[in-house]
């Protein structure tokens, strides 16, 4: 059963956005300074906004403005985010509108910068974390801890094919407050990683990644249903997480996973981008 409703805001809106930001700004913490600087990272609050920008790498998932209209955000973040975004030479970048009660005014000033709403838009799931899924595999999951963050590290950034220096950067989550890092195996091998952040009744499930050789072998999904779990062991009763909308003609096992490990889409997340035509 989906929380969202057509007449009235999704409900835990608020808290689902806050805690997938407070994952990136634990992310953008702990990202090696030799990467930053690389990258050309930029991180900063517009207007009680979260704004990301990685000045020198022109993908969507590295530069975006989000909680645009939340949290007493009035929209006034927009026209300040693309400002900064075209000042820098970036123009792959989108602009994340939630459903909130400012939403129709982000859009407008969206809009006005000569913005349009981008065909991948972002699916955000929920689900409760009792009853959790049984998944029937070979793989193994285990939780790995600051000994093992390496192991973590590099199986999660193969995962992405991100590269081999980015895998200290994933890393750097293993052991922080409210995170919980797994990796599963093929008897010895790593096959795929995944981390869990509890803050209080809420969860987020993400940096889920399976190698490419072992894709097809059921990691995601038993590492949904261990994760799922865990969060009611440390106390969450909600699970939230998100991945892109189907597009026609593509596969999305994704999406197709995180459905079949009991999740609902709570709500669709719109990007606004540069035309490309």
């Amino acid at each position: 059963m989906s929380i969202a409703s057509q007449s009235s805001l999704p409900r835990y809106l608020d808290e689902l956005e806050s805690i997938e930001r407070r994952a990136w700004r634990d992310l953008i913490a702990v990202m090696p300074s030799a990467i930053a600087q690389q990258a050309g990272i930029v991180s900063a609050t517009i207007h009680h906004a979260q704004f990301l920008m990685a000045a020198r790498i022109p993908q969507f998932q590295f530069n975006w403005l989000a909680g645009t209209g939340l949290q007493g955000d009035d929209g006034s973040s927009v026209a300040e985010a693309v400002r900064r975004f075209r000042e820098a030479g970036q123009r792959k970048f989108i602009i994340q509108i939630p459903p909130g009660p400012n939403a129709p005014e982000c859009e407008r000033r969206a809009a006005a910068e000569g913005l349009r709403e981008h065909p991948l838009a972002w699916a955000k799931f929920y689900r409760s974390t009792s009853d959790a899924p049984h998944v029937s595999t070979e793989l193994t999951v285990r939780e790995v801890h600051a000994n093992e963050r390496d192991l973590f590290g590099s199986t999660a950034a193969a995962g992405f094919e991100m590269p081999p220096p980015f895998a200290g950067w994933l890393a750097g989550v293993v052991g922080l407050d409210g995170w919980h890092t797994y990796v599963s195996f093929l008897g010895d091998e790593p096959v795929g990683a995944a981390a869990l952040l509890v803050e209080g009744d809420f969860s987020w499930l993400g940096i889920g990644a399976t190698r490419s050789a072992m894709r097809r072998r059921g990691s995601q999904s038993v590492l949904l249903a261990r994760r799922i779990a865990d969060a009611a062991r440390f106390g969450a009763s909600h699970a939230s997480t998100e991945t892109g909308v189907p597009q026609e003609g593509k596969a999305a096992p994704s999406y197709t996973n995180i459905l079949k490990a009991g999740f609902d889409v709570a709500y669709v997340r719109p990007n606004w981008s540069e035309p490309t035509d």
